[in-house]
Order: structure tokens, then sequence, then C-alpha cells
């Protein structure tokens, strides 16, 4: 059986726009389901990484190069996201809307992605979310009388 391609982790360059919190986790996610080892989840780690995050990975001691939770750590130092995007992030929780055409399930996930950034609780999310709603979603989850709403959002 041929193996879905969208599954399997896209390269990662290094670039301002790539979150590497979420590459790193879609990476470990498919080296589980995929049942590798450290060996093997070592070396497919260093092949996806193209770009500047190649150069970066060649620039690393041997001892990191060949230890998979070494390279791991050192790769979420290089690229987790900066505390000034964590500032930015507070700032747009709450002043992001939801736009005509935007679906519901796209506008909640950018909140949360946005909440996991800063760090927020579930209830400062769904506040949030509640906030940026268009006005005839937001009178639907405010006429339900259901404050909590976290089964409309799943959070």
């Amino acid at each position: 059986m041929a193996e879905d391609k969208s599954v399997i982790p896209p390269s990662f360059s290094g670039k301002a726009g790539e979150d590497g919190d979420v590459w790193l986790r879609h990476f470990r996610n498919y080296c589980i389901y995929k049942e590798y080892g450290d060996p093997k989840s070592l070396a497919l780690l260093k092949v996806l990484l193209t770009g500047n995050a190649a150069l970066w990975l060649d620039t690393l001691p041997q001892a990191t190069l060949t230890d998979l939770g070494r390279l791991t750590e050192a790769f979420q130092e290089r690229y987790e996201i900066p505390e000034l995007m964590k500032f930015k992030s507070a700032k747009e929780i709450f002043s992001h809307r939801q736009q005509i055409g935007e679906s519901v399930d796209d506008y909640v996930a950018a909140i949360r992605r946005l909440a996991r950034i800063v760090q927020v609780d579930d209830k400062v999310t769904r506040y949030a979310i509640l906030n940026g709603f268009l006005p005839d979603k937001a009178q639907h989850v405010v006429s339900r009388n259901d404050i909590r709403f976290s089964a409309f959002f799943q959070l």
C-alpha cells in the first residue's frame, strides 16, 4: 500500500515564517507513527533540514549530530518562537477578528495557535475567540447560554 504523502513531514529550511515547534511536533508524531527508532529518526531529521537549517546543522558538534535527544534540543533552542513574536501574538490574540468568509474552524484554529505561542489558558482563549467572532457567530454562542462553550470549540 502506498503511503499517503500528506503525512510525511515537509522539509524545514529555517525561514522566518516557519514554526519550528509545529514542524518538530509533526516530525516526532510521524516517527512514532512509523515506529522509527532513534537512529532512523535522527537520519530523517537531518535529511529534512534544508537551506539555512541545513547550514546550521553543519555547524553543530559531532556529539550533537549523533544523538537525537541533543539534536532536537538544539533545534528547539535555535528555532523556538522568539520573545518578540510572543509579544506580537499576545497583542494579536485579542485584536484578531474573524473575517467574512473565514470559517469558524479556521478562525478558532488561528486563535488557538496564538494562544499556544503565548501560553495562555483555555479560559482566556475562549474569551479571545468570542471577542473576535463575527457578530452573528458571537450572538449564536451567547444565545446558547453556554459561557464555557468549550464543547463547541473543542478546547
